[in-house]
């Protein structure tokens, strides 16, 4: 197939029909409407405020989703294996419209779950600013007083804490040693000096409450008189009062703070067993986000249109093959002007591919790299089949072949995905078939598996033999084969621009620009054909000088034509340097086909891999004890072969698309055909045909 050829469309409605278009445009998902520019706003024409509406429902979009994710998490009930691949659930418009009817009522429930949430929120903060009140204040757990006791008529009370770590003694010597120090530090302001019959230590009651690491927590009493210089002694010890002391006993604090946070706890966990209620609500929270997300959709179009005082204007692209459907559906239901004409010569045009089931799963590499411009013809069809061609040969291993189908058949089969993600399981079922193909040809089943398990546990007799080579054993045989390989994909390439061109009008240059190299090449190879043949194949060649005489005339033919017409559009002498300069493109050429060792570097890397794994695994014991050794390592090896080597090939398989096969023939640029339609991720409306 190839690019599918688009028509412009233009709708003149009545306004109070445009929301009712809109959704049968949305319920269609051919038409890619579109954008406006703001030139296009005049003073009879202006554009629909839905700014205020979009907003609302972006904020109740994003509280749905929040309260899905709560419900989910919160939910025992396991979801099915590999259901991220599911396709969406298809319901009739008359399912459609009477589950819509409940969506205030699930919105209630969000808002339910939204405030299960804040509770559950609310009571965490309270929970932690709670205990860390209760481990400041669990220290002083046997202290029978107040810590805001001051104490009595006679007495002073101090309740604090040091950085060190004492008992009733070294805290004692501590204290003596720094109300020594103070003393003699006053004495020595006033001119004198400290007798030792006149230092009296003041009497003190210490009690150390907790001791733990770097922490002290103490109750010390002393004489009201001995107050000011004992405080001032405890300061130069690093003393430290307490930030919140209680009123009461520490016991009394600490026992009301554990009382609130087994209330914390238990309201939180009271809440996530109510919210775990709610998993039978999530099909209807699935659907009101679904139903949300295509409301959303459609008041950005209908930000989008033109309106006048009674009617509105649409515009956009439709692929040719959808026109009438989309004319006869419109025009059955609404009283409207609907026309439609071929795209102007300078218009952008979105760019729809349409492929049978091999080309399609590739898709999506050509618009990862770049929508068609106008001229371009579909890559894909020239592309899929060394797509596929080029992973089994980098991959290489029947067994991770037969994995790699089995895993996308059973994706395919039970979780029925849909659109990219259905496409990528069967490019890669595809990819699996040319893996399996490739491992056949190479004689590689998991690496060397069944020689490895028949010479570790048998006799050493059976061998699975490869049905061409096995390229450990002749490594230069697949490097010239990934040389051919590639110099077949790059000749394709230009084969491809040859025929863009002629496509498009431009003969003389598909004949010089493109013709030439692919007659100098096809010369080359039949040229090197006697000498590379015998190489990859037991063939005897018959008259080879004949054939490598035709060939290098072939090739020089080519090359005269690039001389000759490379210069064609210079003028002067610049004829003549242009031939010869067209020439210089041949090192390009060579650099291309050398990219293309790649398909031998990772090819005979997978499999020397696997059969390292494989002597691993049978290395070690004997009978039933090497058999459990065997059987884990061979797994854990092959698994990270496998995903090591499938990663390597689908990136350097796509970097051989986009740099050695696109550049010879692809421009991109353009745009890709987005559809207006409902992108949502549970259900979709069954249409009628």
């Amino acid at each position: 197939m190839a690019i599918l050829p688009m028509k412009h469309i233009e709708i003149i409605a009545m306004q109070e029909d445009a929301q009712k278009i809109v959704e049968q445009l949305q319920r269609l998902g051919t038409v890619d409407v579109t954008e406006r520019d703001p030139s296009d706003v005049t003073d009879d024409l202006s554009l629909f405020p839905t700014a205020k509406s979009l907003a609302q429902l972006e904020k109740n979009a994003q509280t749905v989703a929040h309260a899905i994710s709560l419900v989910e998490d919160y939910s025992t009930e396991k979801k099915p294996f590999l259901s991220g691949f599911a396709g969406r659930k298809e319901l009739s418009e008359e399912e459609f419209n009477q589950r819509m009817g409940k969506n205030d009522e699930t919105m209630k429930i969000v808002y339910d779950i939204e405030a299960l949430d804040r509770k559950i929120a609310s009571e965490t903060t309270v929970r932690t600013h709670t205990q860390h009140q209760l481990d400041a204040v669990l220290p002083w757990e046997k202290l029978d007083i107040p810590m805001q006791y001051t104490g009595s008529q006679k007495t002073s009370c101090i309740v604090g804490q040091f950085s060190e770590p004492y008992n009733e003694d070294t805290f004692y010597e501590a204290f003596c040693a720094q109300y020594s120090s103070m003393k003699e530090s006053e004495a020595a302001l006033k001119g004198g000096s400290l007798k030792t019959e006149e230092l009296v230590i003041p009497p003190l009651y210490t009690e150390v409450v907790y001791s733990a690491g770097d922490q002290t927590c103490m109750c010390i009493m002393t004489h009201k008189k001995d107050y000011e210089d004992v405080m001032a002694t405890l300061r130069r010890m690093s003393f430290i009062s307490p930030s919140d002391p209680t009123k009461h006993p520490p016991e009394v604090r600490i026992t009301r703070l554990k009382n609130r946070i087994q209330e914390a706890t238990d309201t939180i966990a009271a809440s996530r067993e109510k919210l775990s209620e709610y998993t039978k609500y999530l099909d209807d929270m699935y659907f009101l986000s679904d139903y949300l997300i295509t409301r959303q959709e459609k008041y950005k179009m209908l930000g989008q249109l033109l309106f006048s005082k009674k009617t509105f204007i649409l515009d956009g692209f439709v692929a040719a093959e959808d026109l009438e459907k989309v004319e006869k559906r419109l025009t059955s239901k609404f009283d409207l002007v609907f026309e439609s004409r071929d795209p102007l010569p300078d218009e952008e045009v979105p760019a729809k591919f349409k492929n049978g089931p091999f080309v399609s799963p590739v898709e999506d590499i050509v618009e990862s790299y770049s929508a068609p411009a106008k001229g371009d013809i579909d890559p894909n069809p020239v592309m899929a089949f060394f797509y596929y061609f080029f992973f089994g040969m980098m991959l290489s291993d029947a067994g991770y072949g037969i994995l790699l189908c089995l895993g996308t058949l059973f994706v395919l089969k039970k979780r029925k995905p849909e659109g990219n993600a259905k496409k990528n399981m069967m490019k890669f079922f595809y990819c699996g078939l040319a893996t399996i193909f490739w491992g056949i040809m190479y004689g590689s089943f998991f690496g060397d598996l069944v020689g490895a398990v028949s010479e570790g546990f048998f006799d050493g007799s059976r061998w699975l033999p490869p049905l061409w080579f096995d390229p450990s054993d002749d490594p230069m045989k697949l490097l010239i084969l990934s040389f051919i390989l590639g110099f077949i994909h790059i000749c394709l390439g230009l084969s491809a621009n040859m025929y863009k061109s002629w496509k498009n009008g431009e003969k003389g240059d598909a004949i010089c620009d493109s013709g030439f190299w692919i007659l100098t090449f096809a010369g080359l190879a039949v040229f090197l054909f006697p000498m590379v043949a015998p190489m990859m194949a037991p063939v005897e060649i018959i008259n080879s000088e004949l054939i490598a005489n035709i060939g290098k005339y072939i090739a020089i033919a080519g090359v005269a034509g690039l001389i000759l017409t490379g210069g064609r559009k210079a003028k002067g002498i610049g004829k003549v340097i242009g031939g010869v300069g067209k020439i210089y493109g041949v090192t390009g050429y060579f650099s291309d086909l050398l990219s293309y060792s790649r398909l031998m570097a990772l090819g005979l890397v997978t499999g020397i891999i696997g059969s390292v794994a494989n002597m691993i695994g049978t290395l070690f014991g004997t009978g039933v004890v090497k058999l459990l050794i065997f059987i884990p390592v061979f797994l854990f090896f092959h698994a990270i072969n496998l995903g090591i080597s499938a990663l390597g090939a689908y990136v350097h398989v796509n970097r051989l698309q986009y740099v050695e096969f696109f550049a010879k023939f692809y421009e991109g640029g353009g745009t890709m055909f987005h559809p207006f339609t409902g992108n949502t991720k549970h259900f979709k409306i069954k249409e009628d045909n």
